[in-house]
C-alpha cells in the first residue's frame, strides 16, 4: 500500500467533473486524463505513466496497454460494479488492488426495474404500439398486488429492488449463491440458494436478474431454465448480458414461452442493429442505462475521494474486489 510520503499520480480513463478535479488536486494528487467513451475504441496512452500508481477507469482493453505503460500501478478504481471488463489474466495475476463502485448504482437500477415491472403490468408497451398505429384498443394488463417477484442475485442491488417491490404489496423471493437467514428488516419474504433457483423460476410472475458476470453465472438462464418459468411471466435483466443465453431467450419470446422481457444488458454492446431483440414486440430494450442518474457520478466520485484519502494513509480501501470470485 502507498505511503503518505509517496507522490500520488492518477491516470483517469474517464472524464471527471471540474469540481472533483479540484478536490483531487487538493488532496495532493497529480491527475492525468484521457477520457474514453464506452463502446468506442479505447484511445492510445499518450502520457508517461511510469510514475502512475492509481488508475481510474471503466475497463482495461487493448491488450491492457495501461498495465504495460504503468509498471508501478498499485490500485485501479473501477467506475463499474461488474468486473467483466477488468478481470483478465494479467490483472488477476498482478498484485494491484481493484475497487469498484458497489452501492453507487443500486438506487437507479432498482427504480429502473420497478419501471419495467409496472410498464409490463399496465400494458404500456402495447399502448405505445397502439398509439403509433392510431389504434384505440385496450392493452392486456395485470395487477401487481399479490404477485411474486424472484430476484436472482440478491446482493445490494437486489435488496434495493426488493425494498421497492414490497411497497407495491408483492411477494419477494431472493436467490443468491448461498441461502441465509433473513436479517431484521430484510425486504425479502425469503432468501434461497441458487440450488433452489428452479422453484423461484416456477413461482415468479416477474424474474429479475441482478447477477455479476462469472464462470458460474454464464448463460445461467438458458432454454432449460426458461422452460420452467410461467408462460405469463416476464424476465428483466439489469445485471450482466452473458447471464442469459440470448438465442434461447429469442426463441422463447418468439414462441411466447414467456410473456415478455426487459433487457438493459447484452452479450454484445452496443447491441448490433441487426439483432433480433430490436424487432420483438414483447421485448423492451434500454442501452445499458439502468445504472445512471444525475447522482451516479457524485456517488462514484465520493467513493473515489474516500479511497484516495485511505490510500494515502495506508488504510484498507472501500469496495475491494475479490479477484477469484469476480466481485
Amino acid at each position: 500500500m502507498n505511503s503518505s510520503t509517496e507522490k500520488l499520480v492518477i491516470y483517469a480513463r474517464n472524464a471527471i467533473p471540474e469540481k472533483y478535479v479540484q478536490k483531487i488536486n487538493q488532496l495532493g494528487a497529480t491527475l492525468l486524463m484521457e477520457p474514453w467513451i464506452y463502446g468506442e475504441k479505447e484511445p492510445v496512452v499518450n502520457h508517461d505513466l511510469t510514475l502512475c500508481n492509481v488508475v481510474l477507469t471503466l475497463g482495461l482493453h487493448d491488450s491492457l496497454t495501461i498495465l504495460d505503460a504503468a509498471p508501478n500501478i498499485q490500485w485501479v478504481q473501477s467506475l463499474s460494479v461488474g468486473m467483466d471488463q477488468l478481470l483478465h489474466q494479467k490483472t488477476i495475476q498482478h498484485d494491484l488492488i481493484i475497487t469498484n463502485t458497489k452501492g453507487c448504482t443500486s438506487i437507479p437500477i432498482a427504480e429502473h426495474t420497478i419501471a419495467m415491472i409496472t410498464s409490463f403490468a399496465r400494458g404500456i408497451p402495447n399502448m405505445i404500439h397502439n398509439q403509433q398505429a392510431k389504434r384505440w384498443e385496450e392493452a392486456e394488463v395485470t395487477e401487481l398486488t399479490g404477485a411474486t417477484v424472484g430476484v436472482i442475485g440478491y446482493g445490494e442491488i437486489g435488496k434495493e429492488i426488493a425494498k421497492r417491490i414490497k411497497g407495491l404489496e408483492m411477494k419477494v423471493i431472493g436467490c443468491r449463491k448461498r441461502a441465509k437467514t433473513l436479517e431484521q428488516n430484510d425486504p425479502a419474504d425469503e432468501v434461497v440458494s441458487l440450488e433452489e433457483m428452479d422453484r423461484v423460476l416456477m413461482e415468479a410472475d416477474f424474474l429479475v436478474l441482478a447477477l455479476p458476470s462469472t464462470e458460474e453465472t454464464f448463460h445461467l438462464i438458458n432454454k432449460e431454465k426458461i422452460n420452467k418459468m410461467k408462460p405469463s411471466s416476464y424476465l428483466i435483466n439489469v445485471g450482466r448480458g452473458n447471464t442469459i443465453a440470448e438465442t434461447d431467450l429469442i426463441h422463447a419470446l418468439k414462441t411466447k414461452k414467456i410473456r415478455g422481457a426487459a433487457l438493459d444488458v447484452f452479450e454484445i454492446e452496443p447491441l448490433p442493429a441487426d439483432h433480433p431483440f430490436w424487432t420483438l414486440d414483447n421485448c423492451l430494450i434500454s442501452p445499458h442505462a439502468a445504472y445512471y442518474s444525475p447522482k451516479t457520478i457524485e456517488r462514484y466520485m465520493d467513493i473515489f475521494l474516500k479511497n484516495i484519502i485511505r490510500f494515502k494513509k495506508g488504510l484498507p480501501l472501500l469496495n475491494v474486489v475479490d479477484k477469484k470470485l469476480g466481485y
